[in-house]
């Protein structure tokens, strides 16, 4: 039986989020360590996503502009998913940040393979495809539900 917690993650805790994110985009995504690892995760909040006490998924969200948030280094370990881990991720990093005011933007810029996903969670696409680090992305901005 899985119990997933999600949680902000504190200093202590960020070698879990970098250990996820190796695994997910460095090892299974071929993306070098020097793009993965870009020097901007301390203008970022980190998110976990525990199973019991395994860390299973993480998330960064930095601060474009004052109103302006960016979803970035989304990753679920293989295992898990499956189990809606990322939805979980993504639906309370919104609640997070709704609490905080209305006006609120959320973008992202999402693999192509994986944009129906964030559709799913009421992201539109914008723009025209690109390439980050040699794999085609598409610019999302999340559309408060009505």
């Amino acid at each position: 039986m899985h119990n997933f917690i999600f949680k902000k993650v504190s200093s202590k805790e960020m070698d879990k989020s970098y250990a996820i994110r190796t695994k997910v985009f460095c090892e299974e995504q071929k993306i070098s360590k020097e793009i993965e690892f870009d020097n901007l995760d301390h203008l970022c909040d980190h998110f976990l996503i525990f199973d019991h006490k395994k860390a299973i998924g993480t998330a960064r969200v930095r601060q474009k502009e004052n109103n302006l948030l960016k979803i970035e280094r989304v990753a679920v370990l293989f295992e898990f998913r499956r189990l809606k881990v990322g939805s979980i991720l993504i639906k309370n990093i919104i609640k997070h940040y709704m609490k905080l005011g209305d006006n609120k933007s959320i973008v992202l810029h999402s693999q192509v393979a994986v944009a129906d996903f964030y559709k799913s969670l009421n992201f539109i696409s914008y723009g025209n495809d690109f390439f980050e680090d040699g794999i085609p992305h598409i610019a999302m901005k999340y559309m408060k539900k009505s």
